[in-house]
């Protein structure tokens, strides 16, 4: 009698060691990096960025957003805040799309190009009202 529950345990244990692969509640993996640097933006608008985007340099592909999430929270920069994004170290043409203000309206895009983002130094890339000549 005592045999006949082994092969049951056994087979219940590894059922349950299993049960937690393939939740699809685990969100978008996170990409891989051979040379990893980061890309720091810093909101200083007083809109959230809803969109950053990173091209290698050279290339017209913008590719996904870098958030790689369509969660209202996670997915923007809020005023006064900044986000860490990973990156391959290499040169890269940067995209932001933000909002002028908190209230819903036009986006509008900021570039920064020829980044060089390197495991030792990261992108620092702050956004910022554009200066404007009042007359």
């Amino acid at each position: 009698m005592r045999k006949a529950w082994f092969p049951v345990l056994a087979l219940a244990a590894i059922a349950w060691s299993l049960s937690g692969c393939g939740d699809s509640d685990a969100g978008p993996m996170e990409p891989m990096f051979d040379n990893p640097s980061t890309v720091r933006v810093v909101n200083r608008l007083a809109g959230p960025v809803l969109y950053v985007h990173a091209k290698p340099c050279g290339t017209q592909d913008w590719g996904e957003d870098l958030f790689r999430t369509n969660d209202p929270i996670e997915g923007t920069i809020q005023p006064g805040n900044s986000r860490d994004f990973t990156v391959e170290a290499g040169c890269y043409d940067l995209r932001a799309r933000h909002l002028e203000t908190t209230e819903p309206g036009p986006q509008i895009e900021k570039f920064a190009f020829s980044q060089a983002a390197s495991p030792v130094t990261p992108v620092i890339w702050t956004l910022e009202e554009d200066s404007r000549d009042p007359t």
